[in-house]
């Protein structure tokens, strides 16, 4: 009878696994697809990775040795992988770099399309091992490494924004913010290997950041990808500002003429197109960085429109009575002069404005009627404008919009690229000794920047400008002292010192005809041999 039971049991069961393969059959079916790539017949789950893009053939090359390593571990992969983490943190502490190669090759195998490892990886070559070494050209190649690495990424998991964006990105700072820049951008140039057929003038390490900036763009924008974990307004904005700091290198580097014109003014067509795109925000709406002045504009037509409604002296009228209803105490700090106020009365102003302020909707609800009716229709349109014009500036204020948009348009001026290869010149002449010559091209370049200053007088308030400007006058006054002369009491940039002696919130110098380097210091002037990080 046992042997029975057990027989039926088996039989059950034989049957049961039976049952069960349809279902899995059904869902695992491979997917099978025509000449133009789509899934012709296959299983629930061949469908659902075709429809999202989740198959190996949809992320990307694949790679037979890694596909071969990942059979091999068993199952263990992730145990695998986090043996060679440890692995490589060690070999890089005892600076075994070709061990540390080949345990990141390893661990590329084992997880190609796990976007971390491409990123930590490529960072850590071309920042914390390359720094390792004490020829230039040496931490050069280990640079060189880690962008090879995420480029190689790419081919592994096609159309990742993030991973483009962090190539773009390496591209352009590592190679064109390093200390030792100005060698990284000469080799970088120079390097047939990762370059290929491009020609010479496209090889800028900024100009080829900014084309991996449109790829990951094109990626997000063309074939869907969703931009994980980057900020829409910093992600779009950075394909234009490697076009701002390719203008702004190539001058510093002595380039200028038509070629420093045309790069401002492709930074500026390029940073009226961002300022023109849709940009998602946490407001739950889409904004355009360029809207502001017509969100503006339209606010004030909206007040306009409604103003002609109100009855004259109204808005007047609608203030004292609010004034009427403070208190005694309120009325005295409301109408005690601001410089003479106490500390009680400054922290009382607060709630005492809001509540004597008077919006529109306050003066609407007051007239009657029609008018009524139309005039809180134009204050909601008008309080709508004024709120999207609101957030605009907030997110203008994160990629400091304005200041990029004005000096775009200013450095693109004659004037502007006049003062700057005056200016370059005079500091060639000067580390040459010649200096009446250096003298002389300051002078001009000065000239210059002070009609720059009088079309673009908001500029003058811009640190990054007058910072650099003061270390130019710096050496124009070394100059100066070597012909034993003093800085003019006409001095035409005397507001730039100004400017910066305001920033560093310092008294004035007591005789500032006498300005050496003592006291530009006290401006804020840094020395010459001063390395500024960017």
């Amino acid at each position: 009878m046992n042997e029975r039971k057990r027989l039926v049991h088996k039989v059950l069961y034989l049957l049961g696994v039976a049952a069960l393969l349809v279902p899995i059959a059904m869902l695992s079916a491979p997917g099978i697809t025509d000449a133009a790539g789509n899934l012709v017949r296959g299983g629930t789950l061949a469908r659902i990775r075709h429809d999202n893009q989740l198959s190996q053939a949809n992320l990307g090359e694949i790679d037979p040795a890694s596909e071969t390593v990942k059979l091999a571990t068993l199952g263990l992969r992730g145990v695998a992988v986090n043996i060679l983490w440890n692995r490589a943190r060690e070999f890089q502490k005892t600076e075994n770099w070709t061990a540390l190669s080949a345990t990141c090759e390893q661990i590329r195998k084992l997880q190609p399309n796990f976007i971390t490892v491409w990123e930590f990886q490529g960072w850590n070559l071309a920042y914390n091992v390359s720094v390792e070494f004490d020829d230039y050209r040496d931490r050069f190649r280990w640079v060189m490494r880690g962008i090879d690495f995420l480029k190689e990424g790419t081919r592994y998991n096609e159309n990742e924004p993030k991973l483009l964006w962090y190539l773009a990105w390496i591209i352009g700072q590592k190679i064109g913010r390093a200390d030792e820049h100005v060698q990284y951008r000469r080799l970088f140039k120079a390097d047939d290997e990762f370059h290929g057929d491009t020609p010479l003038s496209q090889r800028d390490n900024w100009l080829v950041g900014q084309r991996w900036f449109k790829v990951a763009e094109e990626a997000v924008d063309v074939h869907g990808k969703p931009l994980r974990g980057k900020s829409p307004l910093i992600f779009y904005s950075d394909s234009a500002m490697c076009q701002m700091n390719y203008a702004e290198t190539i001058e510093e580097e002595g380039t200028f003429g038509e070629v420093a014109k045309n790069a401002w003014k492709r930074a500026n067509e390029m940073w009226t197109d961002f300022g023109n795109r849709d940009i998602a925000t946490t407001y739950n709406l889409s904004i355009r960085l360029n809207d502001r002045e017509r969100h503006e504009a339209a606010a004030k037509k909206s007040m306009d429109e409604m103003m002609k409604l109100v009855p004259e002296g109204l808005p007047e009228k609608m203030h004292e009575e609010r004034v009427a209803k403070l208190s005694p105490r309120e009325q005295a700090a409301l109408n005690t002069p601001p410089d003479k106020r106490t500390a009680e009365q400054f922290e009382m102003m607060y709630a005492i404005d809001e509540k004597v302020k008077i919006n529109a909707s306050d003066i609407a609800n007051r007239l009657e009627g029609d008018d009524r009716v139309k005039a809180l229709q134009l204050a909601e349109a008008a309080r709508e404008s004024e709120n999207l014009a609101g957030i605009v500036d907030r997110y203008r204020e994160i990629v400091n919009f304005d200041y990029w948009r004005l000096r775009a348009e200013m450095e693109r001026t004659d004037n502007a690229l006049a003062a700057r290869r005056a200016i370059y010149q005079a500091n060639q002449d000067f580390e040459q000794a010649r200096i009446a010559e250096s003298v002389k091209l300051f002078e001009e370049g000065f000239a210059k920047w002070r009609a720059v200053f009088d079309e673009f007088p908001k500029l003058l308030g811009e640190n990054t400008i007058t910072e650099d400007l003061a270390d130019h006058i710096k050496t124009y006054i070394r100059n100066l002292e070597q012909l034993e002369r003093k800085l003019p009491d006409d001095f035409i940039l005397r507001d730039v010192l100004e400017k910066e002696q305001e920033r560093m919130d310092e008294p004035p110098p007591v005789d500032q005809t006498e300005a050496s380097e003592e006291k530009l210091r006290e401006l804020g002037v840094p020395d010459a041999g001063d390395v500024q990080e960017p």
